[in-house]
């Protein structure tokens, strides 16, 4: 049995689920968790100028790892400086997990120097977010926040923790488990067959890409299927990067700052193969007039975006990767040689240009 205090116990769970560095700013309300980490023999620490700045390199640090990522603010203006950089994880879906001070628990709602409504500010811009009430919370909360925010969607949780819970003193028998994203539940085989049979019938189809397929990792089944099957592709902004430029098959970003190339050919397609993005008002201009003509495959890790904006033909909830996985030996290769030689028109024709750059295009034909 060990005898820690409430801040030697965060520090001690977030050595166990492998965090190697936060980003944050102290203060009054966390030096109680500053001292703590002072001890950390494998956590470092990235002093910003701003605890936006920590919430912004938190969500790099998540970005590019693939895991959860944490950053440390302190109550009051440590906070609510915090919550531009989590309202924007939660709008990106980015794992990030942030830990704020608080004024003590019995301090709540009296105005106390530096307090604000931390849980209550963040609600809506969270997946989950928790006020600790004792320091014994924080060995089931802990694991429960890592694990929720890499789960599904992915997206922010956030942990206040008011500074006399960081001091209370804890005995602790057994350690729980890190936490880890949750398996999606299994494909329906049949909606795969369903999405194959489309893409078979297809005459002009468009690989539509989000940045889902970046955070699942499906790069490159994606880029199989869409040479496999003949599929001119377009990305959003967060799925820049899923093709190199100068593919032949990439019509570039869609949209209102995309190429126009691949905005004429979405309008021309028969049917969209949407692979982790969500009609974002920026890609799709009014939407009642967006693609007027096709049918559409929508894959998404959440439900809830599933129908949302767009009717779907075939609506897939799972993990960009798995699904794309399970798709792809059933997908017949098709050389679809009309539709890609309308598209080469189509980029030669509206090609996107840099501003003053004479004869430089960013979409090559």
């Amino acid at each position: 049995m060990e005898r820690l205090t409430g801040a030697q116990l965060v520090i001690r769970l977030l050595e166990r689920q492998g965090v190697r560095v936060i980003a944050g700013i102290p203060g009054s309300a966390n030096l109680p968790l500053y001292d703590a980490l002072s001890s950390s023999l494998t956590i470092r620490h990235v002093l910003t100028r701003t605890e936006q700045g920590a919430g912004f390199i938190a969500q790099g640090m998540a970005r590019a790892s693939r895991q959860p990522a944490v950053c440390f603010a302190t109550s009051g203006p440590g906070a609510t400086n915090l919550l531009t950089a989590i309202a924007d994880a939660k709008l990106d879906s980015i794992p990030v997990v942030a830990i704020t001070g608080q004024v003590a628990y019995a301090s709540i709602g009296t105005d106390a120097f530096q307090e604000v409504d931390t849980y209550g500010l963040s609600l809506p811009i969270t997946k989950h977010n928790y006020l600790v009430r004792s320091a014994a919370e924080l060995v089931h909360i802990l694991p429960q926040a890592f694990q929720i925010a890499a789960s599904g969607r992915p997206g922010p949780v956030l942990i206040d923790i008011p500074r006399d819970v960081q001091l209370e003193t804890v005995a602790i028998e057994h350690w729980p488990e890190p936490g880890i994203a949750t398996t999606p539940p299994a494909v329906d085989a049949a909606l795969l067959q369903e999405a194959a049979r489309l893409v078979a019938e297809a005459e002009r189809p468009i690989l539509y890409l989000g940045g889902g397929v970046i955070q699942s990792g499906a790069a490159a089944v994606a880029r199989e299927i869409l040479e496999r099957c003949g599929l001119p592709t377009v990305t959003t902004l967060h799925a820049l990067g899923v093709l190199p430029v100068d593919h032949p098959l990439w019509l570039g970003m869609l949209g209102m700052h995309g190429a126009p190339c691949a905005n004429r050919a979405m309008d021309e397609s028969d049917l969209l193969i949407v692979v982790g993005a969500r009609f974002d008002d920026r890609a799709t201009g009014k939407l009642a007039e967006f693609c007027p003509h096709a049918r559409v495959i929508h894959i998404d890790i959440d439900p809830a975006e599933l129908d949302k904006l767009r009717a779907s033909h075939v609506a897939i909830s799972g993990e960009a990767d798995a699904v794309l996985q399970q798709l792809q030996p059933l997908l017949e290769p098709s050389a679809r040689q009309p539709w890609l030689a309308r598209v080469r028109q189509l980029k030669a024709d509206w090609p996107l240009r840099l501003p003053g750059a004479a004869n430089r295009d960013m979409i090559g034909v």
